[in-house]
């Protein structure tokens, strides 16, 4: 009686074990990875760089020709873009200033800031990647530059805020539409050369 308890159990134990083989086999013909190998565990890591306040803008412009007593056409700024992803609470903005358009102290020869006007690309394109809120343009747009007058070539005019984006926002931002144009006094020295120099602030 023992003996044949035993050998029922033992059956019973091996029809299992069939009936498992089986279920891996089906598997296998299904083309998938063995029962073993697909409980293992694939683990990934990632890390960031520390966060970065950074601006971008072209080395130099060219203006067309000066005409004494007209205005330039306007004049496309260049593609600007700026990064902002310090993730702090302290709402970012960009800047932009210049100084005269200068060739030397004395009546024709150089051109105030003030005779500047700026228009501002009402839309800054937004990274895909970027998070919180868009950039937005304040109002005001075109702009006349002001400041306190200056006869030299150093000093520079009251900033303007070109864009500003929220204390959540984080990310990069081009505005490829700022233009310029200059209008020329009079007076100015034909056949002169004049250079000034743009400045370009990102806060955040």
């Amino acid at each position: 009686m023992n003996q044949k308890t035993s050998i029922r159990a033992a059956r019973r134990r091996s029809m299992r074990m069939a009936t498992g083989i089986g279920a891996v086999g089906a598997v296998i013909i299904f083309g998938s990875v063995p029962a073993a190998a697909a409980s293992g565990t694939q683990i990934v890591t990632g890390s960031t760089s520390g966060g970065v306040l950074s601006i971008a803008a072209p080395g130099a412009l060219t203006l067309p020709t000066l005409v004494a007593g007209s205005s330039t056409a306007a004049t496309n700024l260049g593609s600007l873009s700026w990064t902002d992803t310090m993730n702090d609470s302290v709402v970012s903005s960009v800047t932009f200033a210049a100084t005269n358009l200068w060739h030397a102290a004395g009546a024709g020869l150089y051109i105030p800031w003030a005779d500047f006007t700026i228009t501002v690309d009402p839309t800054p394109t937004p990274n895909a990647m970027n998070t919180g809120a868009a950039a937005v343009v304040p109002p005001g747009s075109p702009y006349v530059l002001a400041g306190t007058p200056t006869t030299d070539f150093g000093t520079y005019s009251t900033p303007i805020t070109l864009a500003t984006a929220s204390a959540t926002s984080e990310g990069t931002w081009t505005m490829a539409s700022n233009q310029i144009v200059v209008a020329v006094p009079a007076n100015t020295t034909p056949g002169t050369t004049f250079t000034a120099t743009i400045q370009y602030t990102v806060t955040g």
